[in-house]
């Protein structure tokens, strides 16, 4: 009824893909929120906070699958949104920060971490 180009539809595919990551079929997840993240793009832009969250989700499966230059493309394009939209001291900002710092923990570069 409401078609591929909305938000609903994009919440679905985002789901669907949360669904998929927790059981551990990270490919079928990226599908899922790449899927969302098209719609977001097109029907949202890219500033707004759910296109965001689709950045978000992309990064922690590439995260989860070891692929750190990945997430961290895709951690630092929530990052970028959610500095613009919500500001820096919000506390999704902060997770995003967060996400980033964890990325460069693992990759054992310290430094970058702080």
């Amino acid at each position: 009824v409401l078609g591929n180009e909305h938000t609903a539809t994009a919440t679905s595919y985002n789901n669907i893909g949360i669904v998929y990551g927790k059981k551990g079929d990270c490919e079928s997840a990226l599908d899922y929120y790449n899927k969302s993240l098209q719609i977001r793009l097109k029907v949202l832009g890219n500033e707004h906070t759910d296109t965001a969250k689709s950045y978000h989700n992309i990064g922690l499966v590439y995260q989860r699958e070891g692929d750190y230059e990945s997430a961290l493309d895709y951690h630092n394009q929530s990052l970028e949104i959610k500095l613009k939209v919500l500001g820096n001291e919000h506390t999704d900002t902060a997770g995003s920060y967060n996400n980033i710092g964890l990325v460069y923990k693992t990759k054992g570069d310290y430094e970058s971490a702080l």
